[in-house]
């Protein structure tokens, strides 16, 4: 009996722009089987290069490393304004969709929801995904790769589910939850109550005699007779 071995069968059902069928499932035979890592815009690329290689060889002079230093990280977009920010939303934006697309499958985990820009612990996370994933084509084996999907990825899935949940399903953006609790905590009279406590603080520490060594009559800790007692007025909070 003749028989046609499968893959002879899938390229040519390729050929012809059809698929073949299972008792399962419809399996598309064309297209790219995945897509690439979207990549940057020129100013974060450059950042990213310089950052790489002087991770690499550091710069000697004072000056240079002074610049580095203030150099913006696109992984921390808090320090990226201009050009930078407007390609990081950009590059973030394709980032998101790649990660849904490329490394889930079914709706067990959340995914990155289209409102992420609305989630401040979205962006922050995101930013390092993809700038981490970015740096691993500067390898040379696949190492940091692996890295990336073992712990990179699986830890950046887990801490979206832990913190968003099932919230923000597809077209229902919820406002923030512990939207109160901030407001609370930002509200100008508490603000005023703990910079009170911080000066406290800083006076009560000045006023305190440096400890000596124990006086030879101090024994099992215990203090000698005209000693006094702690008074206990040391507040904790």
């Amino acid at each position: 009996m003749n028989t046609t071995h499968p893959s002879r069968i899938a390229s040519r059902a390729a050929a012809a722009g059809g698929v073949t069928s299972s008792s399962n499932a419809m399996m598309p035979l064309v297209g790219l089987m995945v897509s690439p890592f979207p990549e940057p815009g020129p100013t974060i690329r450059t950042a990213m290069e310089q950052l790489q290689q002087a991770s690499v060889e550091p710069p000697a002079d004072e000056e240079a490393l002074r610049e580095l230093a203030q150099m913006p990280r696109p992984w921390d977009p808090g320090t990226c304004t201009g050009l930078m920010r407007a390609e990081l939303w950009a590059w973030l934006d394709l980032v998101a969709m790649w990660v849904n697309e490329q490394h889930l499958w079914n709706v067990t985990r959340p995914g990155i929801p289209e409102c992420w820009p609305a989630h401040p612990h979205l962006v922050h996370d995101l930013a390092v995904l993809a700038c981490t994933r970015y740096y691993t084509s500067f390898a040379i084996n696949p190492a940091a790769l692996e890295d990336w999907h073992r712990y990179g990825l699986p830890g950046f899935l887990e801490r979206l589910r832990d913190r968003l949940g099932d919230a923000c399903q597809p077209g229902k953006h919820q406002p923030r939850p512990r939207r109160e609790r901030d407001e609370a905590h930002a509200a100008n009279s508490v603000r005023r109550g703990r910079r009170q406590r911080y000066r406290d603080d800083v006076e009560r520490a000045g006023e305190l005699p440096v400890l000596s060594q124990p006086s030879e009559h101090v024994t099992q800790g215990k203090p000698t007779p005209g000693e006094h007692e702690p008074d206990g007025s040391h507040e904790r909070w």
